[in-house]
């Protein structure tokens, strides 16, 4: 028998998991997908501009690109969330591939400052129709499938 989950519950659930890929989760806390402290935040602020620009192969995107993508792609989360329908050049997003230690300190705050106005986007609307919670749970997952591509791209750049 069917039953209707409560927006509270989806949002709890949501929000545990944004804040722990999106690297808001204190020490101590519980973790579901991530070691403790592994998010994006945690994982870039450990990364110096240098390794964050350097590619792990020949004609391979950087660290600083995983970055980048991942900034737009909350950018178009929060468009369409807007209710726009933006066109994007998705392999453009991987850009830019190379930063100085300035532009790296401002791609990090940038992922943060982003990912925390969609947040507080979805805090304060907290009503889910299909086609909303598919987009923003595509999202979750897309963020921390690069996030997985960034944690082992750390592996080789380190080296």
């Amino acid at each position: 028998m069917p039953h209707d989950i409560p927006a509270t519950t989806v949002n709890a659930a949501l929000f545990e998991l944004w804040d722990e890929i999106l690297g808001q989760v204190r020490p101590g806390t519980d973790t579901h997908v991530l070691d403790p402290a592994a998010g994006w935040a945690q994982t870039l602020a450990a990364v110096d501009a240098a390794s964050a620009s350097r590619p792990i192969a020949p004609g391979a995107t950087s660290i600083a690109g995983q970055t980048a993508h991942a900034i737009r792609s909350l950018e178009y989360l929060e468009e369409v969330l807007s209710g726009d329908d933006p066109k994007v050049d998705w392999p453009s997003t991987f850009l830019p591939d190379e930063v100085d230690d300035d532009a790296w300190v401002r791609q990090r705050q940038r992922l943060v400052t982003v990912a925390d106005r969609v947040a507080a986007r979805l805090r304060a609307n907290p009503e889910w129709q299909h086609e909303r919670i598919l987009r923003v749970m595509s999202h979750v997952v897309h963020l921390a499938y690069h996030l997985g591509a960034v944690r082992q791209m750390l592996r080789v750049v380190r080296r």
